[in-house]
């Protein structure tokens, strides 16, 4: 179970430089910073969603959905904000205990559900995200 829980842990780690790879040191076109920002903006939600999930009593979660986002900035501070993000999800995921990744929630439209399956949910968002990030990149 820890190996399962590992590898989603090393699955969201390599995404940043995955990104930073793709990106080089070039502007990055607005349809791919579009998709960067929607994964930062994920990230944040998913720390408030784990948090939830480990503190209240009895955890409900409301669907996710990612609304497109209009980037101003392309260059280097959204790769670093999107790291920080993600750097602050997997800080929280490496500290979890065993019990902690079962812990459960009702989830709006999944029924119920638990932190693992939460993080299962974003490592499938994420990476259908690098695959457009890739496809817009090369």
């Amino acid at each position: 179970m820890l190996d399962q829980y590992r590898e989603l842990i090393d699955e969201l780690l390599g995404a940043p430089r995955q990104i930073r790879g793709l990106a080089g040191d070039r502007a990055l076109p607005a349809n791919a910073a579009t998709l960067i920002a929607e994964i930062r903006d994920r990230d944040a939600m998913m720390l408030e969603r784990l948090n939830v999930i480990l503190r209240a009593p009895d955890p409900r979660l409301p669907d996710i959905a990612t609304a497109p986002r209009t980037i101003e900035s392309y260059g280097p501070d959204l790769l670093a904000a999107a790291d920080s993000a993600r750097g602050d999800l997997v800080s929280l995921l490496m500290n979890l205990t065993l019990k902690d990744w079962e812990r459960s929630a009702i989830h709006d439209t999944e029924g119920e559900t638990t932190l693992a399956e939460e993080v299962e949910r974003h490592v499938d968002f994420d990476e259908a995200h690098l695959a457009r990030i890739r496809a817009a990149l090369t």
